[in-house]
């Protein structure tokens, strides 16, 4: 005869048993057996039954079969919390949708993996996403596919373009207006202020005060120039786009940058050391100073 357990007592019992489950290692496999030395006061095998089949309804186990002996895996908490809430088709969904993490998954994708018509399949993922456990997201290297991921996540670079991407389009702008800022910021460290009656027009071969890619992180981060979380690596594409624009280059062995001034404001002779020369008025050939024995434009050029 079978033996009558009260739900309340079933629910006790699998509660008892999963918490116990969830002690063990992070995918540690149990068998039937080792389950029911964990049910309070060693119940029989039947009343483990009824306990084992309350966990798997709640998705509290996941059943699989190795060898000829089938044996449970606990499911996270959270993960469980979920799916006891799902219908069958969005927890099929939910775990493939899962698996893809940070870089999501296509829709035909999805469809290929359930094998589920797309009414069903639509259905299931309107679902998923009014519980909020999902989230659909654009790609900007596939802008019309629509690709599913968890709703918690973050997507990947990969997926948003990185913080140069608005709704998977190229900000220009947002981009134009960090580029002049910090031309700008480099540019103001580039030159020695000009005092009347100087001439002084760039700094000496070997000057090191030239800002870093990390001062101009730095710089950007303290300046409140955008709400944006930028990396110093983001910098680091930037500062590339204006060497590449011939805006600034790269000095100090190419651990700093500097400003190329323009064409009208400066000439190869102010920028050169004869510009700056203190003895230039006893510079020729066979004096006492030659450009052939300038010791400053050895240090130029190696500069």
């Amino acid at each position: 005869m079978a033996t009558q357990v009260p739900q309340s007592t079933i629910d006790t019992l699998a509660a008892s048993v999963y918490e116990q489950c969830l002690q063990a290692p992070t995918g540690f496999l149990f068998s039937i057996s080792q389950l029911q030395e964990m049910v309070p006061g060693k119940s029989n095998l039947e009343v483990t039954q009824h306990v084992l089949n309350e966990l798997l309804r709640t998705r509290s186990l996941s059943a699989m079969t190795q060898g000829n002996q089938t044996l449970f895996k606990a499911a996270a908490r959270d993960y469980a919390d979920k799916v006891k809430n799902m219908s069958g088709d969005e927890e099929i969904l939910y775990g493939y949708i899962q698996e893809a993490a940070r870089e999501g998954i296509w829709t035909k994708t999805l469809k290929a993996k359930t094998n589920m018509h797309t009414t069903t399949m639509n259905k299931a993922l309107k679902g998923l996403e009014g519980k909020r456990f999902v989230k659909a997201i654009k790609s900007v290297k596939y802008p019309a596919r629509k690709i599913y991921m968890l709703y918690e996540l973050t997507p990947s670079i990969d997926v948003t373009g990185g913080p140069w991407f608005t709704d998977a389009e190229l900000d220009n702008e947002f981009i134009n207006e960090l580029l002049t800022a910090i031309t700008k910021f480099i540019t103001s460290k580039s030159f020695p202020r000009i005092v009347r009656g100087s001439s002084v027009a760039s700094f000496p071969p070997g000057y090191t005060g030239y800002p870093s890619q990390n001062e101009i992180y730095r710089w950007v981060k303290s300046s409140n120039l955008t709400e944006v979380d930028l990396a110093e690596a983001d910098i680091r594409n930037l500062l590339d786009v204006l060497v590449y624009d011939g805006k600034i280059e790269r000095v100090v062995g190419g651990t700093a940058y500097r400003a190329v001034r323009k064409p009208e404001s400066v000439n190869g002779f102010t920028e050169s050391p004869c510009g700056r020369c203190p003895v230039f008025s006893l510079c020729r050939e066979g004096g006492p100073v030659s450009a052939s024995n300038c010791v400053y434009f050895e240090d130029w050029l190696n500069f």
